[in-house]
């Protein structure tokens, strides 16, 4: 038998295990549609906006309609079933579908707007992924429920179905965008089944199959180890499992949705209940209940003292083997070191460090971007009766994360070793959408953060370039060294506690607001040594070496480790 035939028989015997899992309670779907919001005058769901800070230009507390939000609530109603809900659904339904672009010659065609207060036009820019996510409630409920829909109704929602399609095939998302390509393959692949569109099941198909094969030739999702996005493409995998008839195509979800839970479990730290960095996309510190609750419907583990109320949607079982992983480390320590991107050669590009320990766990990426989404340096540990505290480091202007700093970092175990860059390239808020375009930005105040969150977290100098951070029966020290520069000025540090957040800056700028032009200052010199460690365990006795490569780059050892980083990255 052929190696391609023997996995096809093993995802096929995998997939009709599937089919014959448990699907969701009802109860949760009553849960979750008890917790929106109804505006039956809008025949929308309504929120008070809280938005990212980027896409939308609504101010943050403002009551909205939110058209993804409020399709998926018609979707829980039509899954529910009851006549009342399937009339309520249909009126959702309708009024979401107004506000999809559907002229073929705008360049938005396809895709909705997030909030009926705000339309395509006056988004700054348009989100083109609203196609994959409203789409996907569209597929779902056209296939798995077409007998609850009226005839009409289901001609409207195909139709609409084929705009969003055609927008998802015309962007043609690649997979390193994870959660995104293969949401949109799914989309398309069963938009092509329910419209008898071949060239656009091909089209699906050979999408989900390049994820596959992507996420072999990297290692992983190369949207590696998202809290939040490695959860859709669970989903989206799941979804595509479900609802696709093609069986290259459902092999291919199947694959997916293997290398999903795979990375669930290597990541998930049993005593905190917290998925380990580093992470590429996230939207908290800690885990949110939501994901737990996810995890916990598909594992049967509790997660959580109290049921989270989640989109209820039919959980696909995870595959035992990694249920044991989740339940208990598999040894102790225990350190991953991960390839999440490769080049065209197959050299590691992009490497992840996770170290776990009964109690604790510290995780790190080798080289990345300082936005608000990254968490390219995270621990946590568990504090007795206490939610786990939380170590992280991010790039602070006027007190806000900012962008356009690299992170370079070297991680053994406990210790890890990094180095701060400017990025030449790098937005402020966001990594690319708000870039400036002569390389000026102002500020009164631009600091680099080491933070521990959590019960009784304090923090203290130590000596000349030693600090402390603790909390519970843990602690982080950070180890500095004289002569750091930012633009040729020189870098403070200091330490205190702000609530339950105990810190340790590298203020590189504090004064008069005033511009700087990354594209001239001559950059940034600051690196730092950092272990965690148990209270009573002594810390490193070595010193943090900088020796200068040329104008360009530095040298920084600690200890075992060395790197180099630029000054700037270009």
């Amino acid at each position: 038998m052929s190696q391609h035939r023997l996995t096809h028989c093993i995802l096929t015997a995998l997939l009709l295990a599937v089919v014959a899992a448990p699907t969701l309670a009802d109860d949760a779907v009553d849960a979750w549609l008890a917790k929106q919001d109804f505006d039956a005058e809008a025949a929308m769901v309504r929120a008070k906006w809280h938005g990212p800070g980027y896409h939308s230009m609504v101010a943050p507390g403002t009551i909205v309609h939110p058209t993804r939000n409020s399709m998926m609530y018609a979707q829980a109603l039509v899954r529910r079933g009851r006549p009342d809900d399937l009339k309520l659904a249909e009126k959702v339904i309708n009024k979401v579908l107004t506000y999809q672009d559907t002229d073929p010659s705008h360049k938005t065609y396809g895709i909705w707007p997030w909030l009926a207060e705000e339309s395509l036009q006056q988004m700054s820019p348009p989100d083109w992924n609203w196609a994959d996510f409203i789409g996907a409630s569209l597929v779902d409920m056209l296939v798995s429920y077409p007998d609850r829909l009226p005839d009409d109704l289901k001609q409207k929602m195909r139709a609409s179905v084929s705009h969003a399609a055609a927008a998802i095939r015309k962007r043609n998302v690649q997979p390193g965008y994870t959660n995104i390509a293969i949401m949109g393959g799914v989309v398309t692949t069963v938009a092509g089944e329910l419209l008898d569109d071949q060239a656009l099941l091909d089209y699906g198909r050979a999408r989900l199959q390049h994820c596959v094969e992507h996420a072999n030739f990297h290692g992983n999702f190369t949207e590696y180890n998202s809290p939040t996005y490695t959860v859709v493409a669970l989903l989206e995998a799941e979804r595509g499992v479900r609802l696709i008839h093609d069986e290259d195509a459902r092999a291919a979800a199947e694959a997916l949705r293997q290398i999903a839970w795979r990375t669930i479990a290597e990541s998930f730290h049993p005593a905190t209940h917290q998925w380990a960095g580093p992470h590429s996309r996230a939207y908290s510190d800690r885990t949110r209940e939501t994901t737990l609750q996810v995890l916990a419907d598909r594992t049967g583990l509790k997660l959580l003292d109290e049921p989270a109320a989640v989109f209820p949607e039919d959980a696909l079982p995870c595959p035992p083997q990694w249920i044991d992983q989740m339940k208990k480390l598999p040894q102790d320590p225990l350190e991953l070191r991960r390839s999440f991107q490769r080049d065209k050669n197959g050299k590691i590009i992009r490497l992840g460090v996770t170290w776990m320990t009964a109690d604790a766990t510290l995780g790190s990426i080798n080289h990345s971007e300082t936005w608000v989404q990254r968490h390219p340096i995270i621990g946590y540990w568990t504090i007795d009766k206490a939610e786990p505290a939380v170590f992280k480091v991010n790039l602070l202007k006027d007190g806000r994360e900012f962008s356009s700093g690299r992170l370079t970092t070297r991680q053994q175990g406990p210790t890890l070793l990094t180095a701060l860059s400017l990025d030449r390239r790098g937005g402020d808020w966001h990594i690319h959408i708000d870039r400036s375009k002569d390389g000026n930005f102002e500020f009164a105040d631009l600091r680099l953060r080491f933070s521990v969150e959590g019960q009784g977290a304090t923090a203290k100098k130590i000596d000349e370039n030693t600090y402390e951070l603790a909390a519970g029966e843990r602690r982080i020290v950070i180890h500095t060294t004289g002569g750091n520069t930012f633009a040729d000025l020189p870098v403070t540090w200091e330490c205190g506690v702000d609530g339950g957040l105990a810190y340790v800056d590298a203020v590189c700028y504090h004064g008069d607001k005033r511009p700087f032009n990354f594209h001239k200052i001559p950059g940034i010199q600051l690196a730092a040594g950092v272990e965690l460690l148990k209270r009573d365990e002594p810390a490193s006795e070595a010193k943090l070496i900088v020796k200068p490569v040329d104008k360009t780059e530095n040298q920084f050892t600690w200890g075992d480790l060395t790197l180099k980083a630029p000054l700037t990255v270009r």
